[in-house]
Formats: C-alpha cells, structure tokens, sequence
C-alpha cells in the first residue's frame, strides 16, 4: 500500500513540522562543495596569517624549453665542423644543451681533418673569374703528374646542355718513367724534367696530341708552372731529379714516393723529402707494395694504387695545389669512450664526403673548381667503389655462410665442372646495383604487388637546376651555376624526394597507400 499524504503535512514550517518524513541525504555531486562558513573561515586564517607577517608560499614557476621554430630550407653551420647544411638534413633535433647533428658532412662529429689551406695566389684569382673554369680541365690537364686509365666517352662530353663526364672501363692512374723513351714525347711527369727550357710549348703540344689545338692563354699557363714550382711539393721532388739529370751523372736512379707517413699527423703539409727520395740501385725488395716506384727509363706505365695517400695530388694538381695528402687506411676515427662505433679508421666515402662540403673557414679550391669538380667526385666514387669491392672479394669466408645458395645457382646454369668454375667472388645484396641487390629489390616489389594488388599510379621526379634553395646556396657561397655543383643538386632532390614520400604516407595529395 502506498500511504497519501496530505496538503497541509506537506507545507510544514522550517522546525515546526511534526511529520515523518526522512530528510535526504546531500549527493556526492554537492558532498565535497564548500560551503560559505568553509570559505570564510578559509580568508580569515590567511588574513591572520599576513598581520603576523606570515608570507605565503607560492610554487616556482617551470619554464619549458620550446624548440625555436626553424625552415628546414634554412642554411646552417655544422656545430662540429663548420660545414655548410641544410636543417632538414639533421639526423638529431638539437636541445637546449646540445646542437643539432649532422652526418652528410662529418658523421656527427666522428671525422675530424685539418683545415684546408686557401690556394696560392695566382690560383686563388683564378678560380674566382667565371670564365676560366671551362678551361680548367685543360690547364689541370697540362700540369698533372699522372694520367687517368678509364677511357672518357667524347660523345657526351662536349654536347649541350650540362656538363657530362662517362668513363668506360675500369678507372685508374697511371705513372711512367722519369725519361721518355727513345722517340718519343715527354708526357705528364717526364715535361718536369725533359727540355724544361721549353716547357710551354712541350705541355701544349703533349696536351693536344690526337685532339684539337688547346685554346688556352700562355702566359696563364706560366704563372701556374711557376706556382707549382713554388708551392708543390711534387714539383719540387721532381724538379730535383732534374737537376740531377743535368749534372751529368751517369747512374741511373729511381724517385720513389713512399706510402706510409713517418711522422705527425695524416694531414700535416707535406715536406719534399717526405714525399719520396731519389734511390740507386734495384728497389724491389726495399720498396713497400703500395709505394710508388717511377723509374729512369722505361716504356711501361705503372699502375698506383688508390690507396696510395698521394693518389688524388698526382693527379689533381690544381686542387691540391701544395701536393697534400689524400686517402690513407690509417685516418684515425674520433671516438669518445662511451662511442658505440668500434671502427677505428674512417672510410673511404667518409673521407671523400667531409671534403665535397663548403666551409667558408678554410680553403674552397675543390668545390669552386666547376667541371673539374665533376671529374673529381667521379675519380672518387670509382675508387670508394673499388675499396668495397676489394672488402667483399677479401672476405668471402664472412660471406658465404649467408650466400650458399651460389652452388644450387651455378648447377641450374649448367656449371657442373668444378674444374671449368674457378674461382668467383660473390657479390652480396649488399652491395649497391649488384645482381643479387637488384633480384632482391624486384622481389620485395612482386611481394608487395601480390599481397596488396597492382599499383594505381607511376610517379616521375626529376630535379630543377632552377630550385631556389640551390639559388641561395649559390649565390651565397660561390659558384657559376647548379651544374657546376652536382653535389649540392642530388642533395637537395634527396630531401624533395623524402619530403614528397612523407606527404603520400601522410594521405595529402592521394589517399594513404594501403603499402605504406
């Protein structure tokens, strides 16, 4: 049953009621709400608190760090070697304790060589007029101690448009005997030596056989053999077998440039006697395997090593123009204790990288050399490619545990005769444009296709010469054009080309890939 109530038990006054009915309880939502006689007696404990002269505690303020806002197009200097970079090429973000990182320059720090020195003076103005660096080629050409192995493709060479440098067959130099042989010109090394009083015209008349006359100005061409004269210290190495020759004697000698430093460090300038010695006698059994040997006479052209540290300045007298030391194995890597890198010495490509960079600090002479400079980073990418070959034929015992599925390939083939075989040095997949590199790339792409279905789209980027980033550069830090500085053009389309891989996993201009 449910009992009425009446009007009136409703409408009791407040205490006067004599009713029953419970008073309800307050709800968890108004529980915890102070009431007025909190709040009040809140303000008069802390109004008695200040006439005492009680202060009340406030709570320290904490100031975040908030990462300054930056264009990753910005132009930056490398905290660690000065380099010239971009933001968006940093591998760490900086801090406020520590800058940001880079590895396209120094690998973060671990590579570490002397500075360059600014080129002499006449080749310092130079290099700094326009319209010589078509020349320079030419003029590096007529000084260089060696010559280059690779055959260069003339068909592309001189064709419009950007300069293009092909080189057929295997790269390598070249050095041949202090005296021509009989009948024959002086080339390269021997015009340091042979008729001297002519020198001029002996350079011009060796640089233009089975070519077209060299158009070059004499005297500009004097002013640099006076240079290296002066500065070189291979000129002068060899300028001294010349006056040796000239005195009349008659022994027989050999110039040997030795291979390993004897003192220092890896980069300190070079003395002549350092560099090689004049020696009589047979030099084969004192003599190093990687030191350069150039005898007195003789009809063969010596192969050098690439390792040799005096394998780029032999060839390339214009941008090292005071015969400094290349690539040695023994460049020592900058490791602190807590350094997770257990290599000791610095890559080929290391090294290579750490010079291709602008520093306004130091001497410039490699990258303001123009088609020189093409020539250069191809001279040095065929032998960063050798030294990783020579790695994997000279450890193929570390290779093979992983690669033995090369007998089931060479039975399918049909090569059944082990004695027919020989030896063959397997190329891993790691190796960069290698057949087992581009069977494993077209693998994983007809893996994705038939797990995902067909791709909807065949996407082209090609690079602009015109980028305005490129034009800053440029225009900040020397240089004719983006052609004159292929280094800087494939660095800019690498970031284009991931910034433009990140807007289609990011659904901005198509939806999101179902493979991304």
């Amino acid at each position: 049953m449910v009992k009425k109530t009446t009007k009136a038990q409703g409408k009791s006054s407040y205490g006067g009621s004599q009713d029953n009915t419970p008073i309800p309880h307050a709800s968890s939502s108004t529980a915890n709400k102070p009431t007025k006689r909190s709040v009040n007696a809140t303000k008069a404990r802390a109004l008695r608190l200040k006439n005492r002269g009680v202060k009340k505690k406030t709570k320290p303020t904490i100031r975040r760090y908030r990462r300054p806002t930056v264009n990753k197009w910005d132009l930056v200097k490398c905290s660690a070697c000065q380099a010239i970079v971009w933001n968006a090429e940093a591998v760490t973000q900086g801090t406020r304790n520590s800058p940001k990182m880079f590895s396209i320059c120094c690998q973060q720090g671990r590579v570490k060589l002397p500075p360059r020195r600014a080129p002499p003076s006449p080749l310092k103005e130079i290099l700094d007029k326009p319209s010589f660096r078509p020349l320079i080629r030419v003029a590096n050409g007529m000084l260089a101690f060696t010559s280059m192995g690779g055959q260069i493709d003339r068909t592309v060479t001189g064709t419009p448009g950007p300069f293009t440098l092909r080189l057929h067959g295997q790269n390598c130099h070249q050095i041949g005997s202090l005296l021509p042989g009989d009948g024959k010109l002086p080339r390269y090394l021997q015009l340091y030596i042979v008729d001297t009083e002519n020198e001029l015209e002996n350079r011009k008349k060796a640089f233009s056989q089975g070519a077209s006359p060299v158009d070059i100005d004499d005297d500009l061409i004097a002013e640099l053999i006076k240079m290296m004269d002066e500065h070189n210290h291979l000129a002068k190495t060899f300028r001294h077998a010349r006056n040796r020759i000239v005195s009349g004697e008659s022994v027989e000698f050999s110039v040997t440039l030795v291979s390993q430093r004897q003192r220092g460090r890896q980069y300190d300038l070079p003395s002549a006697d350092e560099i090689g010695g004049l020696l009589v006698g047979d030099l084969t059994e004192n003599s190093a395997g990687k030191d350069i040997v150039v005898e007195f006479r003789s009809s063969k052209l010596q192969r050098i090593s690439d390792l040799h540290p005096m394998y780029m300045s032999l060839q390339y007298p214009l941008l090292f123009p005071y015969g400094e030391y290349s690539y040695d194995e023994k460049i020592p890597y900058f490791v602190t204790e807590n350094s997770k890198i257990k290599r000791e010495c610095m890559t080929m490509r290391e090294f290579y990288a750490y010079q291709l960079q602008t520093r306004p600090t130091e001497g410039m002479t490699i990258i303001k050399s123009g088609r020189l400079l093409n020539q250069y980073i191809v001279d040095a990418y065929t032998a960063t490619e050798q030294e990783r070959l020579r790695f994997i034929r000279l450890n193929q015992k570390k290779l093979r545990g992983e690669l033995y599925t090369n007998v089931c390939d060479a039975f399918d083939s049909g090569d059944t005769d082990a004695a027919q075989l020989g030896k063959k040095v397997i190329l891993p997949s790691s190796f960069t444009g290698g057949p087992r590199y581009m069977s494993e790339k077209y693998e994983d792409a007809m893996a994705i296709s038939r797990w995902y279905g067909n791709p909807n789209l065949f996407i082209t980027f090609t690079a602009n010469p015109n980028w305005v980033e490129l034009k800053e550069h440029l225009e900040a830090y020397g240089g004719d054009s983006s052609n004159s500085r292929p280094d800087l053009e494939c660095r800019v389309f690498k970031l284009k080309l991931d910034e433009m891989m990140a807007d289609f996993k990011k659904g901005v201009y198509f939806p999101k890939p179902a493979a991304g």
